[in-house]
């Protein structure tokens, strides 16, 4: 499994990598003999399916919703609204062969097919829901394939507050495209909740360590990872991320012996921290023993 945070970590740095290849990296996580070079074979033949009917000079919102139609209803992509949190729905291959996923997967199809055929498509990371912009000579417009709708963008804060069912208001901060290193990162935010819900550790685990190295500063990454670790009775790996997190939390005097403490002047600690150091104590203490 090493490979494939290698191979993550290679791609987050190449210049222009595409958003689809970092989401098929991620679906490795859940396969990690998946064949990425055909499902980027299986875009490219869902946007030469598409060539036909985006072939009319339409433009603006006309063009908008030929676009979604076709992705929708001609290639059959829609929201899996009956079991949202099923990991499958984060995976690229899965959501190319089921045609269902959550709204950021099926806006990364829209816009990997997009960019295949000359149009521009932006993701957009609203809080809470995931919509894509077509954008032409005449206008813009929000695509949201997950619920089938083309919207003007001014109605996308009124649009949210109906699905959310609380008010939403969007700063101008919201329309701006996220990277491909951007979304990845909710995929991988998406993910991690899914392998919550539907308990699988390992991958859980799998899934810190991409966003271990997409936020290497981030604590609570590494808190999580320990705990993990812990309970997969992974003394050293355990070990190893407890010392990275008290290190963010400029606290890591407190795992040093008795003696050297004393050295220093410690931080106060939360709670749920001072647990973590009985942790990492009792770590020490099966480490001693094994070796």
């Amino acid at each position: 499994m090493k490979a494939v945070l290698t191979q993550f970590q290679r791609h987050l740095h190449t210049q222009g990598i595409e958003a689809e290849v970092l989401a098929l990296d991620i679906a490795r996580i859940a396969d990690p003999g998946l064949d990425a070079t055909h499902y980027l074979k299986v875009l490219d033949r869902l946007a030469d399916e598409m060539r036909t009917r985006m072939a009319s000079s339409a433009r603006g919102r006309t063009a908008a919703e030929r676009f979604l139609k076709a992705v929708t209803d001609d290639l059959g992509f829609g929201g899996n609204q009956e079991d949202y949190y099923n990991p499958a729905n984060s995976l690229l291959d899965r959501v190319l062969d089921r045609r269902i996923g959550l709204p950021i997967m099926l806006c990364l199809v829209c816009m990997a097919i997009g960019r295949r055929l000359g149009l521009r498509i932006d993701g957009l990371g609203f809080p809470h829901h995931f919509m894509a912009r077509y954008s032409d000579p005449a206008g813009a417009w929000l695509l949201d394939p997950f619920n089938g709708v083309v919207l003007e963008l001014e109605e996308a804060s009124a649009h949210l507050s109906r699905l959310l069912r609380r008010p939403i208001q969007l700063a101008p901060r919201f329309f701006e495209p996220v990277s491909a290193v951007e979304l990845a990162a909710r995929i991988l935010n998406n993910l991690r909740a899914a392998y919550m819900t539907h308990p699988d550790p390992e991958r859980l685990l799998l899934v810190l360590e991409h966003q271990s190295v997409l936020e290497p500063s981030q604590p609570l990454l590494w808190r999580e990872r320990a705990v993990l670790h812990y309970r997969l009775q992974q003394w050293e790996e355990a070990a190893y991320d407890l010392r990275r997190y008290f290190y963010l939390l400029g606290a890591l005097p407190h795992l040093f012996p008795e003696e050297a403490r004393g050295l220093y002047t410690l931080p106060e600690l939360a709670t749920d921290d001072h647990n973590l150091l009985t942790m990492h104590h009792r770590i020490a203490q099966i480490l001693n023993r094994v070796n």
